[in-house]
């Protein structure tokens, strides 16, 4: 089995892809002379680039800072209310005449305007206490909360394998780049021998256009996957989202295939029924089911309320007491409330209109309907966990199966050159034969990818994409 760098011994060595990204005058500042700074991108840089600036991934983060309010609301539920209040008022009275008994106005000799002044100012608490209830509120507002979380973390994952797979598609277009290089210095060495065979007599001129034919269709190859790994490198930066990120130079090491027989197959099964997002939502989902019916079964208990007040005023004449604020030599009023509140929809469904009843029925259905999606969502899991590791394995098996092509075709080619010089093989045989190791040579390069987008396809549905990428995700209160 070749290492992860023989793949490429018989083209014409590393190749350095830049690609100019950003405003789109990379490539442009690039013949121009201009030099931009290059930035050396490994798969782990990628990922946490795109932590710090994938859309998707910090919309994740968002619902994720979301998820303690709910529960800091139910704890200030338990906090009395408590209430201030203060009143300031200037009153004016002026009576220029009165009425006699008869309802007769006469005139008041003496006219004044009498001024007066007051505030008030006062407290108010109120505690209303329902044990039962809150327990169950604060039951389910956990489930809830931990449901959040779980869909933020399935977002977060998905979000991670969606540029990771760009990546790897950036890597594929770059080593297939190679691949149509190394061919071309191939077909350029052929040209160059037809040439000289040519020169020589030994050739025939159609042999010598056969040969310039079949550069030039590898000079298109070579163009078209130039262009191709343009727009994959694009689609990378688009992906992980980072408006400052340049021209990028990517990790021409390709991935290393290695036998998934070294992988327990039992040991995946149970780790997605612990990790798996699916399966993670489908059980937050079921606990909040289940809150909600504990929530609506549960008897009512008395209701108790407490509360006081506390108020003080004061009047005086003039302007005295506007805007007053002293509580001594003031008058102070305080009470005081209890109330018990005893619901009789325990005993007696009809004084709410069976509205309990049916809530309890609706919410036992939804159960029934969460626990049902939960069995089916751990047994599609399983199957596709399965189905995956296979994928993997068939890879694999292509993987050596595409090597070993590769090898035979480049003996063929190999043994049919050394017959097309001693004249036994004609043209074509010979172009056949280059065909054919062109052909199993792309085909090896893409099986290697073939296998690390299946193996990343199982690291998906486990949610351990970031895991397996060393990346540390987010926790709770972090």
């Amino acid at each position: 089995m070749r290492n992860g760098t023989m793949w490429l011994r018989r083209g014409v060595g590393g190749l350095a892809v830049v690609v100019g990204l950003g405003s789109g005058l990379g490539l442009a500042a690039q013949e121009t002379g201009g030099r931009e700074e290059v930035t050396m991108l490994t798969l782990k840089d990628a990922l946490v680039r795109a932590s710090q600036f994938n859309s998707n991934y910090r919309q994740a983060l968002n619902q994720l800072e979301l998820d303690g309010h709910p529960r800091q609301r139910w704890w200030a539920q338990l906090m009395p209310r408590i209430g201030l209040s203060y009143a300031t008022g200037l009153g004016l009275d002026r009576v220029p005449f009165y009425r006699d008994f008869e309802g007769n106005p006469i005139a008041v000799a003496d006219v004044r305007t009498v001024t007066s002044s007051n505030y008030s100012q006062g407290a108010r608490v109120d505690l209303t206490l329902d044990a039962g209830q809150r327990y169950y509120d604060f039951r389910q507002t956990q489930a809830q909360a931990r449901q959040s979380r779980t869909n933020a973390g399935e977002r977060l994952n998905a979000a991670l394998a969606a540029v990771q797979r760009s990546y790897l598609d950036a890597q594929n277009k770059q080593a297939g780049l190679a691949v149509e290089e190394a061919l071309l210095a191939d077909r350029e060495l052929e040209f160059g021998e037809k040439q000289r065979r040519f020169e020589l007599l030994a050739s025939s001129r159609s042999d010598l256009l056969s040969a310039e034919l079949d550069l030039e269709n590898q000079r298109i190859q070579v163009r078209t996957a130039r262009g191709e790994l343009d727009k994959a490198l694009l689609a990378l930066r688009s992906a992980i989202g980072d408006p400052g990120l340049g021209a990028v130079e990517i990790d021409q090491e390709p991935p290393a295939p290695f036998n998934p027989s070294t992988l327990d197959l039992a040991e995946l099964i149970a780790r997605a029924g612990r990790e798996s997002p699916a399966v993670a939502s489908a059980e937050s989902d079921l606990a909040v089911q289940r809150a909600t019916l504990n929530s609506r079964k549960a008897i009512r208990w008395p209701l108790l309320s407490l509360g006081t007040d506390v108020l003080s005023r004061a009047y005086g004449d003039d302007y005295t007491e506007l805007f007053g604020w002293e509580l001594d030599n003031v008058e102070i009023r305080a009470d005081a409330y209890v109330s018990v509140t005893v619901p009789l929809v325990n005993i007696l469904p009809i004084f709410d209109g069976f509205e309990r009843s049916y809530n309890v029925a609706s919410a036992t259905m939804s159960l029934r309907n969460a626990e049902m999606s939960y069995q089916q969502t751990v047994l599609e899991i399983e199957e596709s966990i399965r189905s995956k590791y296979l994928d993997l394995e068939t890879a694999w098996e292509n993987v050596v199966q595409r090597e070993r092509a590769w090898e035979v075709a480049s003996d063929r080619l190999a043994i049919v050159r050394e017959e097309y010089l001693l004249a036994t093989k004609g043209i074509e045989e010979l172009r056949g034969a280059i065909r054919d190791e062109a052909d199993a040579r792309r085909q090896e390069v893409d099986q290697r990818f073939t296998f690390a987008t299946a193996l990343l396809a199982l690291y998906e549905e486990l949610g351990i994409v970031a895991q397996e990428a060393g990346i540390g995700l987010p926790t709770e209160g972090n």
